[in-house]
């Protein structure tokens, strides 16, 4: 009976919500009618990356390379695994998160770690929340208070489970009540974003029914931004649901993935949707997936398929149609 009034009250809204919709195509008509084409939003845009990823080179070339495209945000994971504490009690590295920090701040690029995930020893453990906190949590927004201002806890938690979350925006918003907590009495200055849905519009109105769940739970007491997930074309929900759902919230928003597979198809995608997601929620930030895919250090995709704005296949360097836009804009 529950789930059957949330329901309703999402499609309440998606009716109460048309006028916005129409809103947001009678702006992008005008400014196609004055301009020739919307503006993307370009001062909102950032990158996630990968930066154990080195096919397009050193971590210093790929975060100036960034920089040259006239982009001020990264977003990358901070893992928690065994390259951070091989073992239970074991001291932790900082290496990699070093190298991160300090190749952003040679380059001016503001950086998002996103704190998450569990290393295969923690799997399953009961008490993983507080070892995550005690020793992942508090050491790491130690070491770089003052640096890092911003700080995403975990990273699509309803489907990236790791044997530890059951996928409910209700155990999500257990760990986020007490991560914030942590972050807050560590560096009360930090920004901290809560993590996104995987793709907002990819299963009906679930994945809103997530987040508005996380918004009744408390959301603006324990995050300072709600974040959104959004892979598709002027997708109606985002303009239906999303803009009354943000609206709701009384929080800002940044969109911390959008994008879309297959180089061709980057610009076109990015010059229709970024207009269109811009007005639909007016985020503060939105961020490009990706600029190399994959984790893997020597990882190559093919570039038909590639979400990255660089592509390495065969040894071969492939840049995207979106790439070259921002490279000479």
């Amino acid at each position: 009976m529950k789930r059957a009034a949330s329901i309703f009250g999402q499609l309440s809204l998606a009716v109460a919500a048309l006028a916005l919709v129409a809103s947001c195509a009678e702006e992008i008509a005008l400014q196609t009618a004055i301009s020739g084409t919307p503006r993307p939003p370009y001062e909102k845009m950032g990158l996630t990356m990968f930066p154990g990823n080195r096919t397009a080179g050193s971590l210093a070339a790929q975060m100036s390379d960034i920089k040259s495209l006239k982009v001020n945000y990264i977003r990358a994971t901070f893992w928690f695994d065994t390259s951070y504490m091989s073992s239970n009690g074991a001291q932790p590295s900082f290496a990699r998160f070093d190298g991160i920090v300090n190749a952003a701040e040679a380059a001016g690029l503001d950086v998002l770690p996103i704190l998450g995930y569990v290393p295969n020893w923690l799997e399953g453990d009961a008490n993983w929340k507080t070892v995550f906190i005690n020793d992942y949590v508090i050491p790491v927004v130690s070491r770089y208070k003052g640096r890092i201002k911003s700080w995403e806890v975990w990273n699509e938690p309803d489907e990236f489970k790791f044997n530890v979350l059951n996928g409910s925006a209700d155990d999500y918003f257990d760990l986020l009540q007490k991560v914030s907590a942590a972050i807050r009495a560590t560096d009360p200055s930090a920004k901290i974003v809560s993590a996104a849905t995987a793709n907002a519009t990819s299963d009906g109105i679930t994945k809103w029914e997530w987040l508005q769940r996380l918004v009744d739970l408390g959301l603006s007491r324990h995050a300072d931004v709600l974040n959104i997930h959004y892979y598709s074309d002027m997708e109606i929900e985002i303009s239906s649901i999303g803009g009354p759902t943000v609206r709701d919230a009384g929080m800002p928003v940044w969109i911390t993935e959008t994008g879309k597979s297959g180089q061709s198809a980057q610009k076109s995608y990015f010059d229709l949707n970024m207009p269109y997601i811009d007005k639909a929620v007016n985020p503060e930030r939105i961020y490009w997936y990706c600029y190399v895919q994959g984790e893997g250090r020597d990882e190559e995709v093919n570039p038909a398929e590639s979400y990255g704005l660089i592509a390495y296949y065969n040894g071969l360097r492939y840049e995207s149609t979106l790439y070259t836009h921002l490279k000479t804009r």
